[in-house]
């Protein structure tokens, strides 16, 4: 620090990244206007990306002169996705400390080899390559430099206006709702004629849940949905109310969302409601409890909520909804501390149906996934684009999820399932 405050050496966060037996890659991108950095590196178990964005500021014979406009991290993170953490630099409060320069001092055309020196003493070997900017960095770019918001209720009616298939309620995963959430899947749900309705629900929505774990039916694993999750019934209701009151519509359920829909659909929605909805879909959800005499029965991380719901209303209980289950065998749970994916599954599956070494989505298992008398739509790994549970990472305390960015999931396969709407 005391060398980059004086002006004659990187920040520490630069010089941890970028050290010679740190970095696997290094690539400048170069616009007439833009001068992008990106350092991959490994620091010990972490992986990931450095992006340092920079505006060219001119061009001095071989010296190209520049100012960082600021940076962050993509950090390998599960399901092959990386997570986004800004840089820990105020580059706006440097003023001329965040100018640099970067000055040619040899280039042989034939090969595209260019060397170069920093203004901070490093020496670079470059070679030229007529490419375009990965993905996942294109797309951290742009959610780094946006503020994910929320659709308002006029934006909402007028993306669905004109759209005629049958509608779509949204119901989200645990932490989820948030601004950002499912963007991707309403926009391909409304790309393909279905108006679609987000069951809307805040940070601070979701940790009013707090106040059943100090209550005694928590403690006895009897909790009720209406009573412990009226928050989230609240915002389907919201939704609903949102649609034209004569329009049929289908429930899109992810995770815990789907059980919490079943509940829904049994103890608070009135039966003229109940008959506008024409189907169902889960997108791995745990519909299953643990066989009873399992140790993790007795555990029950849902307190008595999925056991309220399978014993009133089982299975595809209303004849008058096409109930469809869908989920992914992408990960097989296994006990590999060089696997972070299997090791994770294994940990979930086994809570969830008390077995580990079972295929699922990353979260939920393919057996507890599935619904007697329900259509059951399993999306086998192909090798090349395995489907996960969720492209976010839940943050229980934010505003917003994190994302994880170069993650497919449920949303990635719509064609597979889209026509069970």
């Amino acid at each position: 620090w005391k060398n980059y405050i004086s002006g004659s050496g990187p920040s520490p966060f630069q010089s941890l990244v970028t050290g010679s037996s740190r970095v696997q890659g290094l690539t400048q991108w170069l616009t007439p206007d833009d001068f992008d950095n990106v350092v991959e590196f490994q620091v010990g178990p972490i992986g990931g990306k450095l992006v340092l964005k920079a505006s060219l500021e001119s061009i001095d014979n071989n010296r190209r002169i520049f100012r960082f406009r600021g940076g962050f991290f993509l950090l390998n993170a599960v399901w092959g996705g990386s997570i986004i953490l800004p840089y820990p630099v105020p580059f706006g409060l440097l003023g001329d400390r965040a100018v640099g320069w970067l000055e040619t001092t040899g280039y042989d055309e034939a090969t595209g080899f260019r060397a170069a020196l920093g203004n901070k003493g490093t020496r670079f070997i470059f070679q030229s390559k007529q490419t375009v900017l990965s993905t996942d960095v294109v797309t951290a770019s742009t959610l780094y430099t946006s503020t994910a918001q929320q659709e308002t209720d006029d934006e909402e009616k007028q993306r669905n206006q004109g759209l005629t298939k049958r509608a779509v309620i949204i119901c989200p995963q645990q932490f989820g709702g948030k601004p950002g959430d499912y963007t991707s899947l309403m926009k391909e749900l409304r790309k393909r004629g279905h108006p679609v309705y987000l069951a809307r629900i805040s940070a601070l929505d979701w940790l009013s849940i707090t106040k059943s774990v100090f209550t005694k039916e928590y403690f006895a694993g009897e909790l009720e949905p209406s009573k412990t999750l009226g928050f989230y019934m609240d915002a389907i209701d919201k939704a609903v109310q949102r649609i034209s009151s004569d329009t049929e519509f289908a429930m899109l359920s992810h995770s815990i969302g789907g059980w919490i829909a079943r509940g829904w659909l049994g103890e608070v929605a009135s039966e003229q409601t109940r008959q506008r909805c024409k189907s169902y879909i889960s997108l791995g959800t745990p519909h299953v409890a643990p066989p009873k005499e399992s140790l993790v029965a007795k555990v029950d991380q849902t307190r008595g909520l999925l056991k309220y719901i399978n014993d009133r209303w089982p299975g595809a209980h209303f004849e008058s909804i096409d109930y469809t289950c869908v989920v992914s065998s992408a990960v097989t749970g296994k006990i590999a501390l060089n696997n972070l994916d299997s090791l994770l599954a294994f940990a979930s599956y086994f809570a969830l149906i008390g077995k580990g070494d079972v295929q699922g989505d990353g979260i939920t298992p393919v057996g507890g996934a599935l619904l007697e008398g329900a259509k059951s739509i399993i999306l086998d790994d192909d090798g090349e684009n395995p489907i996960y549970h969720a492209d976010v990472l839940p943050n229980p305390l934010g505003s917003t999820n994190a994302k994880l960015v170069g993650t497919s999931w449920y949303a990635d396969r719509i064609d597979d399932w889209i026509d069970a709407l």
